[in-house]
């Protein structure tokens, strides 16, 4: 059955080998992969007890609530136009190579970044979907005639007749309930320290030195002198403090958003924990198959060449 796959090993010219035991090494390696990753995140859904927002610690915590649009702003799905909180979508082309031959292109593709609403019997915050591995119910996949959709989907039919093909993919989360797994952080105006502040609007400053000299050097001599930085150094704090004073009066803003750690995956889901926690499973098994599978053959190859 192998031979018939890949032809005899002691037959095969020494680039030919070397390329395909390459080529199933690289696989391995891909799979292995794939497996850790799988099944780390079942186990990280697991064992990350859900939290409440109004009692949620900062840092990696894991919420399950429901998901709004921001207050004026709808968000439309591009190729449908269905109103969603978060969407992904790619538009790609059929196109030939030679007479027989052809393969779909990617021409298109976007991943909304603009942040939704959150919220939970307890509370309410803001979410930055950049970043995140997002798993959506919703996945759609047609055909069409045109590089976009007409009236957001095309029956498809006519467009298997005609000389250039298009197939869409659009995956949307709309309104409702909602899993996070992330980083949350609760942002107030005032986190940072007054000195370090001035410290910033200071070198803010002093990158422009046409500005800087013509604001604070009195004298006109094109050097500031001490007197001359001390009264830089007042007006910096005067406006810092004016800032601030801006500033406090802003409600705190909760966020969840990805963090700076690799080692905790930012995740965000319209399905349910044991529907996720199965998935992933199912894909680190899947996984463990393939490997299982490009390992044999690996074998196979050496031991019948050698």
């Amino acid at each position: 059955m192998l031979s018939l796959l890949f032809g005899d090993p002691q037959s095969m010219a020494p680039l030919s080998f070397g390329l395909l035991s390459l080529a199933l090494a690289g696989a391995l390696a891909c799979l292995f992969q794939r497996i850790w990753r799988n099944f780390r995140r079942a186990r990280i859904i697991e064992d990350t007890a859900t939290a409440r927002l109004r009692s949620a610690p900062q840092g990696y915590v894991e919420l399950e609530g429901t998901a709004h649009p921001l207050a004026g702003r709808q968000l439309l799905a591009p190729l449908t136009g269905t109103p969603c909180v978060w969407y992904r979508y790619r538009i790609e082309e059929r196109r030939r190579y030679g007479r027989r031959a052809s393969a779909w292109t990617e021409v298109e593709s976007g991943t909304s970044e603009i942040p939704f609403r959150f919220s939970d019997t307890t509370g309410e915050c803001l979410v930055d979907p950049r970043r995140a591995e997002v798993v959506a119910r919703s996945r759609r996949v047609w055909f069409g005639s045109h590089r976009r959709p007409r009236q957001g989907r095309e029956a498809g039919f006519l467009s298997l007749f005609s000389g250039r093909r298009y197939r869409y993919t659009e995956e949307r989360i709309g309104a409702g309930r909602l899993y996070l797994l992330g980083w949350f952080e609760t942002r107030r105006g005032n986190d940072v320290a007054p000195a370090e502040e001035t410290r910033r609007l200071l070198r803010r400053w002093k990158s422009d030195q046409q500005e800087l000299k013509r604001r604070f050097d009195a004298n006109g001599d094109g050097v500031l002198d001490g007197r001359e930085w001390q009264q830089a150094r007042r007006a910096a704090s005067e406006q810092v403090l004016q800032r601030r004073a801006a500033r406090a009066a802003r409600p705190v803003v909760h966020l969840v958003h990805g963090g700076e750690s690799a080692d905790h995956p930012f995740l965000i889901s319209d399905r349910p924990q044991a529907q996720l926690v199965s998935r992933y499973r199912l894909q680190a098994l899947f996984a463990l198959a393939g490997s299982l599978a490009a390992a044999a053959v690996l074998a196979w190859l050496f031991a019948s060449r050698y």
